[in-house]
């Protein structure tokens, strides 16, 4: 008879574990964050956050013009402010009616103002809070937070998912626009001789007319914002962004318009693969940074009238044009790094790695060592096919 004791015990383990989770928290309890922003207000110079939540009255549904969502959008932005980061995104409970649930944030858009003044205690704060996730997309804007953010994308039901889908896109298929996560900058932050560069949008108020009818698109990435330590320094354009990604191999995709070696017509030759090597040469206080870049790539479309592929001379002239276009991205980005003075580049980083004792002796002067270093770099091309197409067909 002594035997039910164990299945007493047994059974009130049970009873425990079917009583549910103390803290939970109902979804339709909960306002979604889908795109966060922070900046500094131009009056009261306190931290100021926009946030745009999903609105579940209107998304997903078939019909927006009708039922319950009425003419609502599918998404709300709100904004508050605060002496620090985390009071301002604290004092957002008091503007909504909903418990703002951040685990679905996918871009973190600062603005250019808290930017040039530092954007450590942003990131401190997504550091710190659990919700916050590290895997979002930091861009600093080139505008203003809130119209980006009140924006429509023709394609997306919010303007917080078209930005993380156009981020991602634009990576893989354009090389001037360097997507990157929160948790590289923080990584960045912390490593010796290396500087932040973070992708730019631009905010356009008006837009730009696409198609027939008549819809905009609100934001254009392009290029970045270079940073010592955490405070922005200056833009980098479209070009100098992609000789980063060239110098750093973060190149997927990249279509270049190249002069065709005879009759001068542009065709477009297709990166599809590329490397570098990096490497440091110290003598003294002189610095020589030796950069050699291997790409692979195919003509796409070809309105030249040259025989390309089965005349050696010409497909190694398109070679070697294919290969100066980016040996001038490259230079174009040592040059602007050079002149903002910021090593996002990360050349003292290469040094601290592969030259530690060097490094420990230039680090204290690097600020002025950095702006006459010389940097040699050197480009092969190397177009492997041309299509099915072997020669033109006029």
């Amino acid at each position: 008879m002594q035997n039910w004791r164990p299945l007493l015990v047994v059974f009130l383990l049970l009873a425990l574990l079917l009583t549910g989770c103390w803290n939970r928290r109902d979804p339709e309890l909960l306002g979604f964050v889908i795109a966060t922003g922070f900046d500094l207000h131009p009056e009261t110079g306190l931290y100021q956050i926009i946030v745009q939540v999903a609105n579940p009255l209107v998304l997903g549904s078939q019909d927006q013009g009708s039922g319950g969502g009425g003419e609502k959008k599918p998404f709300w932005v709100v904004e508050a402010q605060g002496h620090t980061p985390f009071e301002a995104r604290q004092n957002l409970a008091l503007k909504t009616s909903r418990e703002l649930f951040w685990a679905h944030n996918g871009i973190l858009a600062l603005g250019e103002n808290l930017a040039r003044e530092g954007i450590a205690p942003v990131l401190d704060l997504f550091e710190l809070e659990r919700q916050l996730r590290l895997s979002a997309r930091p861009v600093v804007v080139d505008g203003d937070l809130r119209s980006l953010f009140e924006a429509e994308f023709p394609l997306e039901e919010t303007s917080g998912q078209g930005l993380r889908r156009q981020i991602v896109t634009t990576m893989f298929e354009r090389t001037f626009f360097s997507a990157r996560e929160i948790r590289e900058l923080i990584a960045t932050l912390s490593r010796p001789g290396f500087e932040m560069m973070i992708s730019r949008i631009e905010e356009r108020a008006t837009g730009e007319k696409g198609d027939s009818t008549g819809a905009t698109h609100p934001a254009k990435l392009s290029g970045g914002a270079a940073f010592v330590k955490d405070r922005m320094v200056g833009w980098i354009e479209e070009r100098e962004a992609a000789g980063w990604n060239w110098i750093w191999g973060r190149t997927y995709r990249a279509s270049l318009v190249v002069m065709a070696p005879t009759d001068r017509r542009p065709l477009v030759v297709e990166i599809f693969r590329s490397r570098s090597i990096i490497k440091p040469r110290v003598e003294g206080d002189n610095v020589t940074i030796d950069i050699q870049i291997e790409a692979q790539g195919r003509v796409q479309d070809q309105p030249s009238t040259d025989d390309l592929f089965t005349v050696k001379e010409r497909l190694a002239s398109l070679e070697r044009r294919t290969a100066t276009v980016i040996k001038n991205d490259v230079d174009m980005v040592i040059r602007r790094a050079q002149e903002l003075e910021s090593d996002f580049l990360g050349f003292g980083n290469l040094i601290y790695r592969k030259l530690p004792r060097e490094w420990k002796r230039l680090e204290p002067r690097w600020q002025e060592i950095f702006p006459n270093l010389k940097v040699n770099v050197d480009v092969r091309v190397v177009i492997q096919r041309g299509g099915l197409v072997v020669r033109p067909q006029s």
